[in-house]
């Protein structure tokens, strides 16, 4: 995922009219372009636009363990070859990693016939991850390759986060509304027209940056930073219209 960079979002606004456009008639114009869809334009209501965010960091690493070997007869290099790639797979069994994928590639270099077997193990648990790749660093040589783990999201994640987002906006325009009716002893009614007016999806962080503003290579930043850079952010600001109700008034019991 290529990274983005963030907008900057204004702050909340609230617009709040308490008596109907029809006995402001002949006024001074003051609520001239506060019309919304469908506003019948003879209803009490507040006008709100707010703004919710959502941050999901990587669920999911993916690592590729890679055997290399190269013999003068096929049969050398598969015994040299399998039998690294026996260890690696023992060693997931023991972690109880079921699945993963495997790659096998034969061929001829000059005299040597040189076999490649690639493992691809996709981790849901970050710590076990580490565990591993440090055990097959620490007890395999040089013809075993451990790449640096790809972190991403799972499917469907991230619609869910986009969906959370726009709740939150929601959420978060509610209870200001909330807030500014009470103020003046009235009950907030339902919503009466909701619209999305930006969307904002960035991935990463301004802390993958040096000192100097420039970015930390990849193979040089730590497994937390590697988790930032690919942790998606997602913002969404909304304009809402709910009803003013004035509050029941309760009569007092004789």
């Amino acid at each position: 995922m290529s990274r983005l960079e963030s907008k900057k979002h204004s702050p909340a606004h609230v617009f709040a009219q308490f008596s109907s456009l029809r006995e402001n008639e002949g006024g001074n114009g003051a609520n001239n372009g506060c019309k919304h869809e469908g506003s019948p334009g003879n209803r009490r209501e507040i006008q709100i636009t707010e703004s919710g965010e959502v941050s999901l960091p990587p669920d999911m690493a993916r690592v590729s363990i890679v055997c290399t070997n190269a013999k003068e007869s096929v049969e050398e290099v598969k015994t040299s070859v399998n039998r690294r790639v026996d260890y690696v797979l023992q060693t997931l069994k023991s972690y109880h990693i079921k699945e993963y994928k495997m790659h096998k590639s034969l061929e001829k270099v000059e005299k040597l016939y040189r076999l490649e077997v690639e493992v691809v193990v996709d981790f849901g648990d970050f710590s076990k991850c580490e565990q591993v790749c440090n055990i097959l660093v620490e007890k395999l040589d040089d013809t075993v390759k451990v790449s640096s783990p790809e972190l991403y999201h799972s499917p469907g994640r991230l619609d869910s986060q986009r969906r959370q987002a726009c709740v939150c906006a929601v959420r978060n325009a509610r209870n200001k509304a909330l807030e500014v009716v009470q103020m003046f002893n009235q009950s907030l009614g339902p919503p009466l027209f909701i619209r999305e007016e930006q969307f904002d999806e960035f991935v990463g962080s301004t802390n993958t940056e040096s000192v100097h503003g420039e970015r930390t290579p990849e193979e040089q930043m730590t497994f937390q930073q590697r988790v930032t850079l690919t942790t998606v952010t997602v913002n969404v600001k909304i304009f809402i219209v709910f009803e003013i109700r004035e509050k029941a008034k309760t009569r007092k019991r004789k």
